[in-house]
This record gives structure tokens, C-alpha cells and sequence, in this order.
């Protein structure tokens, strides 16, 4: 793992770490396999086409900051693995 003092943090102060989900939820979320260093591909067609927005908006907070991930069960994986 790497040392957190190899890190920048320059703006950690002024925008924080967060605390609204888990780190775990995020990388599950995203395709993101911490124990084994990998990752699901594609990611970025998933944003960029637009996709991403529309599945996820239904879930935008009630006070406007953001996503609750906590309502979204959606798992990304790569289209071009496992199928769209």
C-alpha cells in the first residue's frame, strides 16, 4: 500500500475526505477490486455517454449534495465483458 504521506494533500482541507458513503461502496459501485488491484474496464463509456446520469439522478440527495449511494444497488461492469 502507499505510505499516506506520499499523497497530495493540498485541497483535502478545503473539500475534506467525505463521510456520506463508505470507500467500500464506492469501489463497489464502480467495478473497483481493491484486494486484487483491478478493475472493471470501460468506465469511462458508462459516464461519457450519459448512462451514468440517467441511472442515477432518480437518487440525487434531498438536499441537492449529491448522489445517496446508499439507494443504488447498480454494479458496473465492463459492457464489453459481460454483456450491456
Amino acid at each position: 500500500e502507499i505510505d499516506g504521506e506520499m499523497w497530495d494533500h493540498i485541497e483535502e482541507e478545503k473539500y475534506g475526505l467525505g463521510g456520506v458513503r463508505t470507500p467500500e461502496l464506492f469501489y463497489e459501485t464502480f467495478g473497483i477490486d481493491v484486494v486484487n488491484k483491478r478493475t472493471e474496464h470501460h468506465l469511462c463509456q458508462f459516464v461519457e455517454t450519459g448512462n451514468m446520469h440517467k441511472k442515477f439522478m432518480s437518487f440525487l440527495r434531498p438536499d441537492g449534495m449529491g448522489i445517496d449511494y446508499s439507494q443504488i444497488d447498480y454494479r458496473f461492469k465492463d459492457p464489453l465483458k459481460h454483456g450491456r
